[in-house]
């Protein structure tokens, strides 16, 4: 048995034109695509309005404008950043003799009764019993 039963001619030519339909459904029509409204931010919708008039001077406002957004950006937070993390973490040691100088000052060590002052060499006199004893 050679060729194909009309069984099989018939799903053939079906698919065949199933293809043929779904190509057909991927052409594009002169509408298509459909994309949602472009959402801007009030800035953007502010410059947008102001440069319409194409005065020489509405450009050099927002050249300046873009400018300083770079340079806030760009340089003086980095660099507010940068001399927080020098001035309260870096042990810097160039003008005096503090390791830490604008740092958390460290706690004093605690004296308990007994101790001695290294300084004065005083005795730390033993503390007065409280009458109550709500300690």
């Amino acid at each position: 048995m050679s060729g194909y039963t009309p069984d099989e001619k018939l799903r053939l030519q079906q698919l065949r034109e199933l293809r043929r339909q779904w190509l057909k459904d991927q052409e594009l029509s002169p509408r298509e695509p459909l994309l949602p409204p472009q959402r801007m931010w009030p800035m953007e919708k502010f410059w947008n309005k102001f440069l319409r008039d194409q005065a020489p001077w509405r450009k050099v406002i927002y050249k300046v404008y873009q400018h300083s957004i770079f340079t806030f950006t760009c340089v003086v937070i980095p660099a507010w950043i940068i001399h927080y993390y020098l001035k309260y973490h870096v042990n810097v040691s160039m003008f005096s003799e503090c390791t830490k100088p604008y740092a958390i000052v460290e706690k004093k060590p605690r004296i308990f009764p007994g101790d001695t002052i290294l300084e004065t060499g005083e005795v730390i006199p033993p503390m007065k019993e409280s009458p109550d004893q709500h300690h």
